[in-house]
């Protein structure tokens, strides 16, 4: 399985670090994979899928297998990960995990459970 993943601040960069995946950082959205992938985004604004992660979605959608989004629960509880939900009923896939920030301990032990 691919992963693939988008990252503005950090979070989700260190995240698929920590997991240890070798994943394809998208830069600006017109980005193609050929095989089934897993996402791993952050949510923009209040609950939006970032537009790097919307525009890549157009051309790669039909392969989305899951996705792990990160959120900020302190400053955007009502809207945390929204972005997973978003793409989730867009393309059929389940939200694999959703995340504060980077992640603890117990995020990353449930999220390698789940991609094993």
């Amino acid at each position: 399985m691919k992963y693939v993943y988008a990252s503005r601040s950090g979070n989700v960069e260190k995240l698929v670090q920590t997991l240890e995946l070798e994943a394809l950082k998208l830069k600006d959205g017109t980005e193609t994979v050929g095989e089934d992938f897993i996402l791993l985004t952050y949510t923009d604004g209040r609950g939006e899928v970032p537009p790097v992660v919307a525009s890549f979605l157009k051309s790669n959608g039909s392969r989305l297998k899951g996705v792990v989004v990160s959120g900020n629960m302190q400053r955007h509880a009502d809207t945390f990960c929204g972005a997973g939900q978003i793409i989730s009923e867009e393309y059929g896939v389940p939200v694999i995990a959703q995340v504060d920030g980077a992640g603890d301990i117990y995020d990353h032990r449930s999220i390698r459970a789940k991609l094993a």
